[in-house]
């Protein structure tokens, strides 16, 4: 009696487990060169750059196999009556997109691009450019002599670069060859 209902359930498992189906399709994934960087599910929040150029933020109501469907919001400080601050959201309504209408998504919060974008350069060159100057006509001395037009000049061509350096770096990650989007 017993062996009838352990051969029973066994068969009903056996029947089960090959009606259902493991969960596919449904998760958005980030991947540089071809190895997983983040994902989404449904009911995740995501920013990312429209083909358009917007930025935009929402959260994922379904995931297809081409498209994604996201409730668009927009998060802001607003003031309380008390003097203080609290984040009000408004959210836009729902809109449906290719995922090859993706082109960009935001840099991860713990890379800092002071390093990347030239910020540092240019700030270290300037400040030792008005330090000098003030340095030299507080002081009296000349400000365009020999030693001190050099100084300059290196100082000015670390502006420069840390220029070039700005135009080149992007603020986000560009959806293409290195990053790719893809649907799991």
């Amino acid at each position: 009696m017993l062996k009838k209902y352990i051969v029973c359930l066994l068969v009903t498992i056996v029947f089960a487990s090959s009606a259902l189906h493991a969960q596919g399709g449904n998760t958005l994934v980030l991947k540089e060169k071809g190895r997983t960087i983040q994902s989404w599910i449904e009911k995740d929040c995501i920013t990312f750059r429209f083909s358009n150029t917007q930025w935009i933020e929402g959260k994922i109501k379904t995931i297809l196999k081409d498209s994604l469907l996201i409730n668009m919001y927009r998060a802001q400080q607003a003031p309380t009556v008390f003097g203080g601050f609290t984040v009000d959201t408004t959210w836009l309504g729902y809109l449906k997109i290719s995922i090859n209408e993706i082109s960009g998504l935001p840099q991860s919060k713990y890379k800092s691009g002071l390093f990347t974008n030239g910020a540092l350069f240019r700030l270290g060159s300037s400040a030792f450019i008005f330090l000098n100057l003030s340095n030299s006509l507080l002081k009296g001395l000349p400000v365009f002599d020999a030693a001190n037009t050099t100084r300059l000049l290196i100082a000015a061509g670390f502006y420069g670069l840390g220029t070039i350096q700005k135009q080149k770096h992007k603020g986000y990650l560009p959806i293409g060859k290195k990053y790719t989007v893809a649907i799991y």
